[in-house]
């Protein structure tokens, strides 16, 4: 199966405390957007890079400086809303697509095994979405704060990215959005709404997504470690 990545690099960084956009922020010396990008390099033909408009130049300095050039096919322009800029990273992709794996750059610390796992659920059942068992106990809770009901943790999961699809699913279920105006806070949303089944795959705990200035101190932690790991082993 022929497997494309769409890197969403659109973003601000406001709530990082961040006077750009945090996937150009350094993690380890590297900006956060390759390290997003590298991963999928042994195990994908090639991928979209979506960015703002008025940053898609410097998208694609920061790729070509890192040699990452060859395997990004093309820097997209996005959308308004992220379905919008997902849309146009699927009508970026290569007319001999058949499994894209659509992922946050702002989750620069995803693995090789998470994105594999996820290309085998899209192989065997159509959908591969990377998650993770919660940990916490959940509350439904009115505005008031008044406390509805405990759901039971141990049938919720906790969604990240990659999430991965055979392509024509993923392009119907934006379809079937776009007409019934239907807007996803993520990219299986899409196909639950429009009925299709969602397979969910193992993901990590360590691809966390950088949103606050502790994320960024947690991922530069988790960098130091596997560095350690791999000069010991």
């Amino acid at each position: 199966m022929k497997s494309y990545a769409v890197i969403l690099g659109g973003g601000s960084g406001r709530r990082m405390e961040a006077d750009q956009n945090k996937v150009f922020l350094p993690l380890r010396g590297v900006p956060a957007i390759v390290r997003a990008i590298a991963p999928f390099t042994g195990l994908c033909a090639g991928a979209v890079v979506v960015a703002a408009a008025a940053e898609v130049e410097e998208m694609r300095s920061v790729i070509a400086r890192y040699g990452l050039d060859r395997f990004v096919l093309r820097v997209a322009p996005g959308g308004a809303e992220r379905q919008d800029s997902v849309r146009c990273g699927l009508d970026a992709l290569p007319d001999d697509a058949e499994c894209v794996l659509i992922h946050d750059g702002a989750r620069a610390l995803v693995t090789e095994d998470v994105i594999r796992r996820a290309i085998e659920s899209v192989e065997a059942r159509g959908s591969g979405i990377a998650s993770v068992p919660v940990s916490d106990t959940i509350k439904r809770a009115a505005p008031d704060g008044l406390v509805l009901d405990t759901p039971d943790r141990s049938a919720l999961r906790a969604m990240q990215t990659p999430q991965a699809f055979r392509v024509e699913l993923i392009r119907q279920a934006h379809e079937i959005a776009r007409r019934d105006g239907f807007l996803g806070t993520d990219d299986a949303a899409l196909l639950e709404h429009a009925g299709m089944p969602v397979y969910l795959c193992e993901g990590s705990r360590e691809n966390l997504k950088l949103t606050t200035p502790t994320d960024l101190m947690l991922a530069g932690l988790i960098l130091a470690a596997r560095a350690e790991k791999e000069l010991i082993g």
